[in-house]
């Protein structure tokens, strides 16, 4: 029988969304991700596979509820940083918009767009 995780996986996946929303993810080290979290690096790892793999966790976890502004900046690094290069990612931000109100959706990112870059505040 394998050893439990000595952390909640709900809870660091969080964390790793707000550091990553803080740095961007070509900004984020996994020093930084282990600093926020307090998981030691193997263990984040064995969890998540690769900094790809926590950041996609992350970014799944924040479309279920994608209304929140915090959420929408995680999506907003996704579609800018991320999905150019990545076909995973491109996939889970394409079912999510397919799957919603994409109007409504379009209109959130814009907005949201626009207060993370500063203009209009």
């Amino acid at each position: 029988m394998g050893r439990t995780k000595g952390f909640n996986q709900e809870e660091v996946i969080n964390i790793i969304g707000e550091v990553f929303i803080k740095k961007g993810f070509n900004g984020t080290s996994l020093d930084d991700i282990v600093k926020g979290t307090g998981v030691l690096r193997g263990s984040l790892y064995s969890a998540f596979g690769s900094k790809l793999g926590m950041f996609t966790a992350a970014l799944t976890a924040s479309l279920s509820n994608y209304s929140k502004q915090k959420n929408l900046e995680l999506v907003l690094i996704a579609m800018l940083e991320v999905a150019p290069n990545n076909r995973e990612v491109r996939i889970i931000l394409n079912r999510w918009y397919e799957a919603n109100n994409q109007t409504d959706i379009a209109e959130k990112i814009g907005l949201a767009l626009l207060k993370r870059s500063g203009i209009g505040e």
